[in-house]
């Protein structure tokens, strides 16, 4: 039997086209099944509840998540530093653990043994993706735990994937070709990349491909860009949203009225000074609760800010949207896919004694991030392109995103600077 339309795809059409009232009853079950399994058996999650003077007969279900506490990505950095590797947030079996995924920054993941999280999966039928489908996987496999959640979640749905990671775009280029391709994943600016690589190597991107759709993600995805890629491959482009702590958030279908949010996770715009839900509509963090059994993340804060409403949808899904990124309510930012946090930069700098000042700017030049440590010295040097060398080698190795230096005058950096200024435009 083949696949259904585009606009009619689902992993589980039965359950994402639920009543809401529904649904909730499914997601409240979770809900308490998480919080208690954490509360047996996280150290960290029964410090934190313990000093927010919470009992677990306090918590009833979903109407009582906004008494817990907000869990920030600082927060587990600094547990992960005094209870190594992962901070007491675990609660499965070290024997259960399958994977140690290495996050920039040093930053530990366990993968579970089967991965079992299903929102991926929801995110590749809501974007098109179906039965007998060969998609690329252009995520990075080193260290990083998305391509490998994306693989899985690829098997799930009945597609084939062809795991390539990033790089290497001749390559790319002649397997997308070769094996007849059709889906892609990856991010926008990597799929323009290896357009541009195709049309150098003189093949023509409608006669010579067989992209039909593409999942992109882990960066900003400009109108002005989607619509680009669409008109040069005669392909169908939609994003992912998520995190690789919490899985998907979100995820467009083939109407684009906002990113559904999958069907097991729960999804919260707060307040981001008070953790209060804010108004249907209104503006707040995005604040996440999944319902990972090895490293439970509840109520984790994104970063992100956005809107969550209860709105139809023409392809009959039923549950929250969440409209577009609107924008972070820290320093930190993706740049090229990877967040780069104030913390991370400081690192990179403290090993450099010359340097008395310093600032991360972000730029964008035709549809790609480039990132440029802008660098104030104590003094002059001798051979300042030696120290250039060294950071921005520094820079590539700790936060696994590449780097400029551009050493600037005294006084140049303004006082009570961001330590990272994002200066990048987006439609």
């Amino acid at each position: 039997m083949g696949n259904p339309p585009k606009e009619n795809r689902f992993f589980d059409q039965a359950r994402e086209t639920m009543d809401w009232e529904k649904r909730k009853v499914k997601l409240n079950k979770n809900f308490l099944e998480t919080f208690h399994h954490a509360f047996r058996y996280s150290k960290a999650y029964r410090e934190i509840f313990d000093s927010a003077g919470i009992e677990m007969s306090d918590i009833k279900g979903m109407e009582d998540i906004e008494r817990l506490p907000i869990l920030r990505m600082d927060d587990l950095v600094e547990r992960q530093k005094k209870d190594f590797p992962f901070g007491g947030f675990e609660t499965a079996d070290p024997e259960k653990i399958r994977r140690i995924y290495i996050n920039p920054g040093l930053i530990w993941q366990p993968g579970e043994w089967d991965y079992q999280d299903t929102s991926w999966a929801e995110a590749l039928c809501g974007v098109g993706f179906g039965i007998g489908d060969r998609i690329v996987n252009t995520f990075n496999y080193h260290m990083w735990p998305l391509a490998f959640m994306l693989d899985k979640s690829v098997k799930m749905i009945g597609a084939t994937v062809i795991p390539t990671g990033v790089g290497n775009t001749l390559m790319q280029v002649k397997i997308m070709q070769m094996l007849k391709v059709n889906g892609f994943m990856g991010t926008p600016s990597f799929v323009m990349t290896l357009a541009q690589r195709a049309e150098a190597m003189g093949l023509d991107l409608r006669k010579d491909f067989s992209l039909e759709t593409a999942l992109v993600g882990a960066e900003m995805l400009p109108e002005s860009l989607r619509t680009r890629i669409e008109n040069m491959l005669e392909m169908t482009v939609r994003q992912g949203y998520g995190t690789v702590f919490l899985g998907c958030i979100g995820y467009e279908c083939q109407h684009m009225t906002g990113l559904h949010v999958p069907d097991n996770i729960i999804v919260e715009v707060v307040d981001p000074n008070t953790g209060r839900q804010v108004k249907s509509g209104a503006t707040g963090e995005i604040v996440a609760t999944n319902f990972n059994t090895s490293y439970p993340m509840i109520r984790m804060a994104t970063g992100d800010l956005s809107m969550l409403t209860k709105e139809s949808c023409p392809c009959g899904r039923t549950g929250l949207i969440l409209k577009k990124i609107l924008g972070r309510i820290d320093q930190a930012t993706k740049v090229r896919g990877t967040f780069v946090h104030p913390w991370q930069a400081d690192e990179v700098i403290s090993q450099y004694s010359e340097v008395f000042k310093y600032q991360v700017v972000i730029t964008r030049k035709t549809h790609k991030d480039i990132m440029t440590f802008v660098v104030e010295l104590k003094e002059e040097i001798t051979q300042p392109g030696i120290l250039q060398a060294r950071i921005e080698r520094d820079i590539k190795d700790m936060l696994t995103v590449k780097g400029v230096v551009r050493i600037v005058p005294r006084g140049t950096i303004p006082d009570l600077h961001k330590k990272i200024e994002d200066r990048r435009g987006w439609d």
